[in-house]
């Protein structure tokens, strides 16, 4: 659908390879296709959730356990981190083993077997006695899955053409990705949310774990495509007829002569420790984004949605638009400008701030007097769902929300005021018309609306007075332009860095070195949500970005001292041997 657009005529496009090459390239590319509906619909959009219900139907809204309290999110959260630690440790040793037998194709399937076999059963959660730990080990299993046969399917890309074909690769591959994601996700949304207003509960439970089902199927189902297209690369000095434990002591000495050899592989090793920095801060973004905004700028859940689905449409053209910069300017050139897109992104994220409440309407709790009976009714509040954000509402708050189209008396509503305005926990606004407490506005110091007189609210402040207050333009439509820009960057900068390390790693080495890039990637991914707590828990959720942003910062101008073409020198030359 891009191919018009952005189409690369010269001798060096995809177009100038043999139909062979062509159809494995495409057959490759369908992976990302397949195995996005996991990361995007099962591992962000549904799966989640719906874990933190099963939890809370078994615990509330928290437990304890060995001292450590958790609640649904940090135990999700620990299930994935460990999940990906698990695949960080194993994938170096894994991609030597595939080095020294052609196996990438098989460790591919077999880990896609598991990870979407686990994405299926895990429909079977209500039936069993402890349906959390059922979904949690299920996820568990696949998430497994789905980050492992990520290792091999990289470590396939260098053998698929010479490596100035990289970027265009990779960049393909993200765009397929985006879409066959995005389209399997819009069709859930409607799925669920139609079930939601025309179904009673039971059968919306149902109709969110067909879809979770749908999501294994899919990517079963793509996969085969990859794995009758893609041919397996040959290997030098197969190991075929070895015993298994050669075959281990092999890759283990394989991994000791490539450490070794770290100064042979400068390039590629300082392209790794600048890759880490840099994505430490991305992928820290993408995982704190949903709750950032619903936490710090109270950002509602049908625009947070209509954002990841703005994302994925967005950021496949963004792919071919990056792939098409490399071409133009180069691929480390090109990642530059993607990172440096990032960079201005979350400048611009810092600066979104709810409007002040103009209107009574705005606010949570509406309260107007009644003449008749001399008391106050409550005609509007807050919509609480079965989130955990909303679980622990404490009684004052769950008294009150009950209470709507009922009366209350002065000295009530005067106590209840009190405590929105003062309970630290409160994060709401309160608003009375007539009687004695006519023109009453309360807005606490936690709700979204209100900005401290602290540096870190000055540049939310200036923008919601000179752009988003005189332009009307609400939290919810703020967040969707993240959508927008994030999309447009997030394909270049995933695509270009897996196109830089593909470039710089000799293919007789490729599995193991992708194994190395899956766990510099995956360490990342623990590391960065925790320097954002630890941020969070010493100042603010803001302050806490602005440290991520940093990282990029840093990270990109490490990478622009890095020439990623002498480490593609290396690995041609590692080929040559």
């Amino acid at each position: 659908m891009f191919r018009n657009l952005f189409k690369n005529k010269n001798k060096d496009s995809l177009e100038s390879l043999d139909p062979e090459k062509r159809k494995a390239i495409t057959g490759w590319c369908m992976y990302d296709w397949a195995n996005s509906a996991f990361f995007t619909s099962a591992g962000t959009a549904i799966f989640p959730i719906y874990f933190v219900v099963a939890f809370q139907a078994t615990f509330g809204s928290r437990t304890e356990f060995l001292g450590i309290t958790f609640t649904g999110s940090s135990l999700w959260a620990l299930g994935v981190s460990m999940s990906a630690l698990f695949v960080a440790l194993s994938s170096p040793i894994l991609g030597a083993i595939a080095d020294t037998k052609p196996l990438k194709k098989t460790f591919l399937k077999y880990y896609m077997i598991i990870g979407s076999l686990f994405t299926i059963i895990s429909f079977f959660s209500v039936y069993v006695a402890n349906s959390w730990a059922w979904l949690i080990g299920c996820y568990f299993i696949a998430n497994v899955g789905a980050a492992g046969a990520n290792v091999f399917y990289n470590s396939l890309l260098p053998s698929l053409a010479p490596s100035k074909y990289a970027s265009e690769i990779s960049t393909k591959g993200y765009a397929y990705g985006y879409v066959g994601g995005g389209l399997l996700l819009l069709v859930h949304l409607i799925f669920i949310q139609g079930a939601s207003i025309y179904l009673d509960d039971s059968a919306v439970d149902l109709v969110t774990r067909l879809c979770i089902v749908s999501v294994g199927i899919w990517w079963f189902g793509w996969s085969i495509w990859t794995l009758k297209t893609v041919p397996e690369p040959e290997i030098e000095n197969n190991l075929q007829n070895e015993s298994f434990s050669k075959i281990i002591l092999s890759a283990f000495s394989r991994l000791r002569q490539t450490f070794s050899e770290i100064r042979k592989f400068k390039y590629l090793f300082t392209f790794l420790i600048a890759f880490y920095i840099f994505n430490d801060g991305v992928q820290t973004v993408l995982s704190v984004a949903g709750a950032y905004g619903a936490d710090v700028l109270g950002v509602q859940l049908i625009f947070n949605m209509i954002t990841i689905l703005i994302i994925q449409f967005v950021a496949a053209p963004g792919s071919i638009l990056f792939g098409w910069l490399a071409d133009k300017y180069g691929t480390k050139e090109a990642l530059v400008i993607a990172l440096t897109g990032w960079i201005v992104i979350i400048v611009f994220v810092l600066g979104f701030a709810p409007l002040k409440l103009t209107n009574d309407k705005d606010y949570d709790y509406q309260f107007a007097f009644d003449s008749n009976s001399n008391n106050y009714e409550l005609i509007s509040s807050i919509e609480f769902s079965s989130t955990e954000e909303n679980i622990d509402v404490i009684n004052w708050e769950e008294k009150f929300h009950k209470l709507q189209g009922q009366k209350v008396s002065e000295e009530e509503l005067k106590k209840f005021i009190n405590i929105v305005q003062n309970e630290p926990s409160s994060s709401y606004s309160v608003v009375v018309t007539g009687g004695q407490l006519d023109s009453t506005r309360i807005i606490s110091k936690n709700h979204a609306s209100s900005l401290s007189d602290g540096w870190i609210d000055a540049w939310p402040a200036f923008l919601r007075d000179v752009l988003w207050q005189p332009l009307n333009i609400q939290i919810g439509f703020q967040w969707m332009t993240l959508g927008l820009l994030s999309g447009l960057v997030l394909g270049g900068s995933q695509a270009l860095a897996r196109a830089c390390f593909s470039m710089m790693t000799p293919v007789k080495k490729s599995a193991e070195f992708f194994g190395f890039y899956a766990f510099t990637m995956k360490a990342s991914s623990v590391i960065g949500p925790l320097i954002y707590v630890i941020a969070v828990n010493t100042s603010n959720q803001k302050l806490g970005v602005l440290i991520i942003w940093a990282l990029i910062v840093i990270g990109t101008i490490y990478l622009s001292t890095i020439d990623v073409r002498k480490g593609a020198l290396v690995a041609d030359e590692e080929n040559k041997k």
